[in-house]
């Protein structure tokens, strides 16, 4: 048998000769243009969709509160470190989210793995969209409920699962015994670019007496009419949240910052704090963190002119890309994939792109199925229309 160090260069050089190997660049600065590698890139490739990340008022709200509070919370949220700024940004994004309660944590992977562990176990089942983050996957795996998919943005196919793992469908071989559900999607999807029915689901699951979790990451500050995700028509439509339903999200994407939350009854939120364990054994998010997302969030309501300007973009980069015949993934919003096909190929692309001073990250294995490696552009308010038109000019050149 091959020692350690012997299997894991095996591994390595695998990763390799499949055109999937890691490498951890240095990017140095901030907004869309920044150093990496040393050089100096336009960047297609972060989260910070309104441009937040370094807007004044985001900024000066971290250093007051790293003044005030210091540079972490120093423990887990309930032992000391449940600070005056998790108290205050929990309480704005129940009222941007319209729920009865909200739960700050440190990441969106963090608010992922607490959120399932909590609610579900080994008696319960989770359905999760076939593309749903990662760390879905993880948060259900290791809630020990039993974990299902079904078909991407298939509602059928989830009324046919949902019907034999409830025991309500007469025609499966195996009728099973009454079992609660929790059904995972997300509102937005980040590799595709595409959103989910929520309508439709927040129907379905009601019916079933199923909870419905929806991954609102790429959709806060994005989508709805004032920004506040693709819930915000049902929650108009109702005058809150509906009861069954758990928004989760991020702080780091377009709030500019850093952690995850959780929008839910209170009831949903104090199970959470009684018994999430990947939030009752972590270190609370940073103060410094929680009051930039305060900041950005109400930049949302107060600079509409950043999303607008932002979806104005994306439907004109969708448009030239279309037009200039790449393989353009239909979706909303600011998330545009363009298929390269083989992770070699994918891998070529970005570096290519790369050696004219324009990032577009290659997305391989196992981020997506092997053989449909993409190019991701993640396009933000900051980017100007020559920004874009020099993206369009590099993809068409190289592709």
């Amino acid at each position: 048998m091959r020692n350690w160090f012997e299997h894991l260069q095996d591994r390595l050089s695998t990763w390799h000769a499949e055109g999937l190997a890691r490498e951890l660049k240095v990017a140095e600065g901030a907004g869309v243009r920044f150093k990496l590698r040393s050089q100096e890139v336009l960047s297609f490739a972060s989260n910070d969709y309104l441009g937040l990340s370094t807007h004044p008022q985001v900024v000066a709200a971290a250093k007051a509160a790293l003044e005030r509070s210091g540079a972490g919370a120093t423990a887990s949220p309930l032992i000391v470190g449940h600070k005056s700024e998790h108290v205050e940004l929990e309480s704005a994004l129940a009222a941007f989210k319209q729920s009865e309660a909200a739960l700050v944590f440190a990441s969106g992977y963090q608010a992922a793995l607490a959120s399932l562990g909590a609610l579900a176990g080994a008696e319960d089942t989770i359905l999760l969209d076939r593309l749903a983050h990662a760390s879905l996957l993880d948060g259900a795996r290791l809630s020990g409920a039993r974990v299902r998919t079904f078909k991407h943005n298939d509602l059928a196919d989830l009324e046919r699962v949902l019907g034999r793992e409830l025991g309500d469908d007469p025609h499966g071989p195996k009728p099973r015994a009454k079992r609660r559900a929790i059904v995972v999607v997300e509102s937005l999807y980040s590799m595709d670019g595409d959103a989910a029915p929520l309508a439709e689901l927040v129907a379905v699951t009601e019916r079933a007496g199923a909870l419905l979790l929806v991954d609102e990451a790429h959709a806060t500050g994005v989508l709805g009419e004032t920004g506040r995700g693709g819930l915000e028509r049902i929650t108009k439509e109702r005058g809150g949240l509906p009861e069954h339903v758990v928004a989760m999200g991020t702080l780091s994407k377009a709030l500019g910052s850093q952690g995850g939350f959780i929008c839910a009854r209170k009831l949903v939120t104090d199970t959470i704090v009684h018994s999430g364990r990947a939030y009752l054994f972590s270190t609370a998010l940073a103060p410094a963190a929680a009051a930039a997302a305060h900041a950005a969030l109400k930049l949302v309501d107060a600079e509409p002119q950043r999303r607008e300007r932002l979806l104005a973009l994306a439907q004109a980069v969708r448009a030239s890309l279309r037009a200039a015949q790449l393989s353009v993934l239909p979706g909303t919003g600011p998330i545009i994939p363009v298929l390269a096909g083989s992770e070699q190929q994918a891998t070529a692309w970005s570096e290519a792109l790369l050696k004219q001073g324009i990032y577009v990250p290659a997305i391989r294995y196992p981020t997506v199925k092997k053989g449909q490696a993409r190019l991701r552009i993640s396009l933000s308010a900051g980017h100007s229309e020559a920004d874009c038109a020099a993206l369009l000019g590099a993809m068409k050149a190289e592709g």
